[in-house]
């Protein structure tokens, strides 16, 4: 946890009210795991205590926390796209993020081995993600496994970001700090299940500081046109270890509502009790979530 504490309180000397330039990515994702794998050290070895830096000093620091904070993402962005391509039969491109009826036209098979490594190595791309997070020792040797195992297609892919001011806003470390505590004291979850893409990057660190086990469903009703979560036969294995268990349902920002209300209403039924929570609730909400690290006034 210290580690973890330390990317935040680096975090904390961000504008969060202005989404950065870094969120604009384009990059292979072969270049963006060597870039975070670069990264860890340089800020795990950050000199304590941080507020004795020279202005100088905690600039670059920042800079470079900053960029590690929004290439986080890409490493489960990227495999679950690969996962969802081969379940559901989608070719798999360099560059594009297929919407799922678009399945109905490609109808590709994609043997039972390759959608078993797909999901293994989404599984993995989410602990290696989390791994990162905290500087795990071993967390820059994770990142090159993970990725020599990956397929051509997958090594190669450009990843692609742009920059989203809730979602940023929303990935603030004291914001999340708060949601975690008021969870905390009226709720145990035994996971976290989160919408994709938006809520990556804060759902890694709300997960950490929770403690406890993370898993995305691809639902992404703005970005990706998706009309109800992704959810798989190999998703519904998952989670089965979960059935009757108490189950936090999270995206990171609920503006209108409905896709946070879409998503209980698939995956509740799955699980015992089930709550929700988002880093950001906008007051015209037609959705309460059960928790919220903030509210937001339009």
């Amino acid at each position: 946890m210290s580690s973890l504490l330390k990317l935040m309180r680096i975090l904390e000397w961000a504008d969060w009210e202005a989404p950065p330039a870094e969120m604009n990515c384009e990059m292979p994702f072969k270049t963006i795991i060597s870039t975070i794998a670069d990264l860890v050290p340089d800020i795990a070895s950050a000199e304590e205590p941080l507020n004795s830096l020279a202005p100088q000093q905690a600039l670059r620091l920042l800079n470079k926390t900053i960029r590690f904070y929004v290439l986080i993402p890409s490493i489960v962005n990227v495999l679950l796209n690969y996962k969802i391509c081969v379940e559901h039969g989608l070719p798999l491109h360099p560059t594009v993020y297929y919407e799922l009826k678009e399945a109905r036209k490609y109808r590709i098979s994609h043997s039972l081995g390759e959608i078993q490594r797909a999901n293994e190595l989404y599984w993995k791309s989410i602990d290696v993600a989390r791994e990162c997070c905290r500087f795990a020792p071993h967390a820059t040797q994770d990142l090159s496994l993970l990725l020599s195992e990956a397929p051509p297609s997958v090594s190669s892919f450009v990843y692609t970001a742009v920059q989203d001011p809730y979602t940023w806003l929303g990935s603030k470390p004291s914001l999340l700090s708060t949601l975690a505590e008021k969870i905390k004291k009226s709720y145990q979850p035994c996971l976290l299940l989160a919408a994709a893409h938006g809520s990556i990057m804060p759902a890694l660190v709300l997960s950490e500081l929770l403690d406890i086990p993370l898993y995305f469903i691809r639902f992404s009703m703005f970005k990706r046109h998706d009309e109800e979560p992704i959810v798989s036969l190999s998703d519904h294995a998952w989670l089965f270890d979960f059935r009757g268990k108490n189950v936090l349902l999270y995206d990171e920002d609920v503006a209108g509502g409905r896709t946070l209300e879409l998503f209980l209403k698939r995956l509740s039924p799955l699980f015992g009790q089930v709550k929700t929570a988002c880093s950001i609730r906008h007051a015209g909400s037609s959705l309460h979530p059960d928790f919220f690290g903030r509210m937001w006034w339009d």
